[in-house]
């Protein structure tokens, strides 16, 4: 599992100054995709191979080995289909990781002297943790799903509930078992959505909520929700909580969830689109973007780039340039290459305070690559 605790450990290895071979590569799920996956790594990491003439005899064979280290690894690389991984290799000082990740990650091999980490720590601050409730008219099953897999949190049961379909005494009694039932069914679902209301104010608390079961009492439920909660459904799902198991509720959790990622994805991208295009305070395009980022004029980068982009940074103050003529235009200092200059802008438009949203899924910000609203527009011919 994807934690900060392995970030940091990868944080820790120590190359010695040899270079270290970091490669990411996102699987979807589609057909064709473990089919195609020979030829992408090979087109990744050929290029690579280019880099190599300027290093030392040591440090280019060990380059070379963990290219074809990592070229051999297809077949291990199959098993995470529909997710990601990341590798991180260094023969020359021993280093041999291979992190299986909860989700597609945009497709780079990138060659330094440290495991190149910025994609993890991305993916990691933007995981939900989802509470998943299964409810049925006598008992509500609650988990924890997080990066896939599926926990179980608590059961919650209610007393025996008489639907029995007969009539008493001209009917009184049948009366009187029916309302007791009732009565009892929505106590059940008030003590259902009382607790879910507590998980989720706790420590270890919920991002979103899913819930499961017959329609009947999903319904029932969600009118009892708090209204904080209301808003955090992310989905629900049909289940029989007599013959359900684990597995089933892991791959109905894991579809609601991907659902709600598309929807908001693709909402979020129409909304920037729409402000782009009609002259509002978002731009689309590194062209576009990288200036605005040096201007610190970036609140929100969206990013939905499938290649590693090569650009240039100053050593001194930070500017960032997709060409650059060796001294920086601000302070004078020297332009340096950065192997992936939109993983730079992600890092400049955090550490201005802002936010960044990675995209996954197919969207019509993909010719774009990324695109940014603003916290207030400069004109492009102020920007150059």
């Amino acid at each position: 599992m994807l934690d900060q605790e392995t970030i940091d450990r990868l944080r820790e290895l120590d190359a010695d100054g040899h270079p270290v071979l970091s490669v990411y590569v996102g699987l979807r799920p589609e057909v064709g995709t473990l089919r195609e996956l020979p030829a992408r790594l090979k087109d990744l990491l050929d290029p690579l191979t280019e880099t190599t003439e300027s290093m030392a005899r040591e440090d280019r064979m060990s380059l070379r080995e963990d290219v074809r280290a990592v070229l051999g690894m297809t077949g291990r690389i199959a098993e995470d289909l529909g997710r990601g991984v990341a590798i991180f290799r260094c023969h020359a000082a021993g280093i041999d990781e291979y992190v299986s990740l909860p989700a597609p990650v945009r497709d780079r091999a990138i060659v330094e002297s440290t495991p190149y980490l910025r994609p993890l720590e991305a993916m990691l601050s933007h995981l939900r943790r989802y509470g998943v409730v299964v409810v049925d008219r006598r008992k509500a099953d609650i988990f924890r799903f997080y990066q896939g897999e599926l926990e179980a949190w608590e059961e919650m049961a209610e007393e025996e509930i008489r639907k029995d379909n007969f009539a008493g005494w001209y009917g009184l009694e049948e009366h009187r078992v029916r309302n007791h039932a009732d009565e009892v069914l929505q106590r059940h679902y008030r003590a259902v959505a009382a607790r879910l209301a507590e998980l989720w104010r706790s420590d270890d608390g919920f991002d979103l909520l899913i819930v499961g079961g017959h329609r009947e009492h999903v319904d029932g439920l969600l009118e009892h929700l708090h209204p904080e909660l209301r808003p955090l459904v992310a989905g629900t799902f049909t289940i029989d909580p007599r013959t359900m198991t684990p597995a089933m509720v892991e791959e109905a959790a894991e579809g609601v969830a991907a659902e709600w990622e598309r929807r908001v994805a693709k909402e979020e991208v129409e909304r920037l689109l729409d402000t782009a295009r009609s002259g509002g305070e978002a731009v689309l395009g590194l062209a576009e973007v990288v200036p605005r980022v040096n201007q610190r004029a970036v609140d929100l980068l969206v990013v939905q780039a499938q290649t590693t982009r090569p650009g240039y940074r100053c050593r001194g103050c930070g500017y960032l340039a997709l060409e650059a003529d060796g001294v920086c235009p601000v302070c004078g200092g020297a332009m340096e290459q950065v192997p992936d200059v939109i993983d730079a802008v992600t890092e400049a438009v955090v550490a201005a305070g802002g936010s960044v949203h990675h995209v996954l899924g197919e969207t019509d910000l993909a010719p774009y690559e990324v695109g940014a609203f603003l916290r207030f527009n400069i004109p492009t011919e102020l920007t150059r």
